[in-house]
């Protein structure tokens, strides 16, 4: 790839012979441009002799703790412990009240204040011996570090909170003595599902107002969104349903089932407000989804019926599913790809090449899965894998082709 300095050389030729620039002004902006690279390149070289020779004093210190870890009495780690971590936030704050040009610096220095917390919920748990019970660790660390995120409007943290409220609720949805444990699977899909559609909805309307955040958010609820639908278009293989289920293990579903809803409403008018009518589609697409999942916990806990139990042929026997299963796992399917197609028409729609890429990617993906899904494990026979294998690079040349017919309808407006 031609480095900046290169590509302005390129452009100031060409506005030198347009017009647009004299020839002192076109050398000037390329002598400007070659001395911000050198300039650049010293102090890539001085952040990565740092931070490396900051790795090794933070490994070494690591090291020597750990030797000395018997001998080393209880208040004393709890007092490194609360230094190591007040001198990141301090040192976090001093860069910004003073103002110096370090700002991820000192975000950086905030992170790892925030990863030091579960350091200290899993130091306090040793010492203590408070390991009975796992996630209530995850919600101590949650609840440190949210309002870190509010405070410092931290990407990083927010990002880290997320992960930490996730955490907390498979753990404790997993958890044998807990009030609220879940006896399947579906209910934590759900737990996937709701938040992922909570955090899109929130990140739209914080779009505007913090754009990092929003970007982090995004991220982070398109990810668990991508893995549910994924996921629920094999829930007639994992469908287990459990009679006698107890009340509590309703509460996270419903929890995550309500979060989902508050996205939804706050993002009404946000979500893709480039193309409305795709908006609209969306909305009504992540509802549908939403849906697909309560039903699963529900078929799961015994409260919608499974219906009459349906054969099909499969390689060397047979397999038997039940009606409802197979409803919801055609339901995820046609899902994935109307969010597929929508990612693509979205793409088109605003000039937005990843949600195109995004999109095509995501209907190969459906095609190639559904293929062995349904074909690939059925049979043992080279002649179906061949043709399946051509139907296959049939069908990733025509998408290629549609993305780059697309991509060039796009340059074109």
């Amino acid at each position: 790839m031609a480095s900046f300095s290169k590509k302005l050389k390129r452009l100031t030729r060409i506005a030198t012979e347009r017009g647009i620039l004299d020839a002192g002004t076109a050398h000037a902006l390329e002598n400007l441009a070659e001395q911000q690279e050198r300039e650049r390149g010293v102090r890539s070289l001085t952040s990565l002799l740092g931070a490396l020779g900051g790795g090794i004093v933070a490994l070494g210190v690591v090291l020597l703790v750990a030797a000395n870890w018997q001998g080393i009495a209880d208040g004393a780690k709890i007092a490194g412990l609360l230094l190591l971590l007040g001198g990141a936030h301090s040192v976090g704050f001093w860069i910004t009240a003073t103002n110096r040009p370090y700002v991820p610096t000192a975000e950086g220095f905030h992170f790892i204040g925030a990863g030091l917390v579960v350091a200290g919920v899993g130091l306090v748990s040793q010492i203590y011996n408070l390991d009975a019970r796992p996630p209530n660790g995850a919600l101590i660390w949650f609840v440190a570090i949210v309002p870190l995120a509010y405070l410092l409007r931290s990407a990083a943290i927010s990002g880290m909170a997320v992960v930490a409220f996730a955490f907390w609720a498979h753990l404790e949805g997993s958890f044998g003595r807990s009030a609220v444990e879940m006896p399947t699977f579906a209910g934590h899909l759900v737990l996937e599902v709701g938040p992922g559609i909570a955090l899109l909805g929130t990140s739209s309307a914080m779009r505007d107002r913090e754009p990092d955040i929003a970007r982090v958010l995004q991220a982070f609820g398109i990810a668990p969104l991508g893995y549910g639908i994924y996921t629920l278009g094999f829930y007639r293989y994992f469908s287990e349903p459990v009679s006698g289920v107890a009340l509590g293990a309703w509460a996270l579903p419903v929890v995550a089932l309500m979060l989902a809803c508050f996205g939804l409403w706050v993002a009404r008018e946000n979500l893709a407000n480039e193309a409305p009518w795709l908006r609209d589609r969306l909305n009504s697409f992540l509802v549908i989804l939403l849906l697909i999942a309560a039903t699963t916990v529900a078929i799961d806990f015994g409260v919608v019926p499974l219906g009459p139990d349906l054969s099909f042929f499969s390689f060397g026997g047979g397999v038997t599913f039940s009606l409802a299963s197979l409803l919801v796992t055609f339901a995820a399917w046609v899902m994935w790809f109307l969010l597929a197609f929508w990612c693509a028409a979205f793409g088109t729609r605003s000039g937005r090449k990843r949600y195109l890429d995004v999109g095509v990617t995501a209907v190969g993906v459906g095609v190639v899965t559904r293929f062995f899904d349904l074909i690939g494990g059925q049979t043992g026979t080279g002649v179906l894998f061949v043709a399946g294998g051509s139907v296959l690079v049939g069908t990733a040349w025509a998408m290629e082709k549609w993305r780059r017919q697309t991509l060039a309808r796009m340059g074109e407006t």
